[in-house]
């Protein structure tokens, strides 16, 4: 099999972040536009936004079970999870590109926060009939605090250190990573590359940077990409909500991004 590439849409792109349970209709009709016309494999990963994190939040699942008042979010958070779900695989299935829905939930577990084990078979027997898997973010068994977060970036690399994976594509609504948020900051720079050596750096700036994300923000991308790095995969963060943008990623040209050059 050639080599498979991760493409993840991300929450603050495709969902309205004021608005709960509300997707972004023209970004993800835009993005599946790019992606059908896409000849090879592709293992597509989406975000939350806001059909998750509001409530991850407010009933504070990411720091484990604590009461039993959190069963019915953790019902409600995977309900909405899967509401976005259908809505991406029907924009998929209207472009004639075939996929099938697999929940994290159901294949990977946790221990105190760290991925344990995971069930992949689903994924490379989709891959090899041509099918693509249609993962997300989603809450997770863990075998110490009850059930935990796990980000679509994080699934990221996970599938990278699991499959043929050659390179990751990060797809949020800012031009990649800066030194600040742009949102915030108007003397946000953005970061063109990073390497070996300013990794390190990186992070600690994102650090200090507040997020409200219960999936870690820039933060968690920047950690997530990096370690993939290690790994010698590539990974572009870029602007999903840029026209064009993710077919340029996807062909090799030159997007506004952020790229996390390999190690080996």
């Amino acid at each position: 099999m050639e080599s498979i590439t991760v493409v993840k849409l991300g929450g603050s792109a495709i969902t309205d972040k004021a608005r709960d349970c509300t997707p972004n209709i023209p970004v993800i009709q835009h993005a599946v536009e790019q992606l059908a016309r896409y000849r090879h494999p592709i293992i597509l990963l989406h975000g939350g936004g806001s059909f998750a994190h509001p409530l991850v939040t407010r009933s504070k699942l990411e720091r484990g079970f604590i009461e039993k008042t959190q069963r019915l979010a953790l019902s409600e958070t995977e309900l909405n999870l899967d509401q976005l779900a259908r809505v991406i695989g029907a924009t998929l299935l209207f472009n004639k590109k075939p996929f099938v829905p697999l929940h994290p939930m159901g294949f990977v577990t946790m221990r105190n926060g760290r991925i344990n084990r995971c069930f992949l078979d689903p994924i490379r027997k989709s891959l090899e009939l041509e099918l693509t898997p249609l993962l997300h973010g989603d809450m997770v068994f863990d075998n110490e605090r009850g059930w935990g977060v796990l980000s679509a970036d994080k699934l990221a690399t996970l599938l990278g250190t699991q499959l043929k994976v050659g390179r990751v594509l990060l797809g949020c609504d800012v031009d990649g990573i800066y030194s600040r948020n742009p949102k915030l900051s108007g003397e946000a720079r953005p970061i063109v590359e990073v390497t070996r050596a300013t990794g390190p750096s990186l992070i600690r700036n994102l650090a200090r940077e507040p997020s409200d994300d219960a999936s870690g923000g820039m933060l968690g991308k920047a950690t997530e990409a990096l370690q993939s790095a290690r790994r010698g995969i590539e990974s572009i963060v870029f602007n999903l909500k840029r026209r064009n943008a993710l077919a340029d990623v996807l062909d090799g040209r030159w997007t506004p991004s952020t790229r996390f050059v390999p190690w080996s």
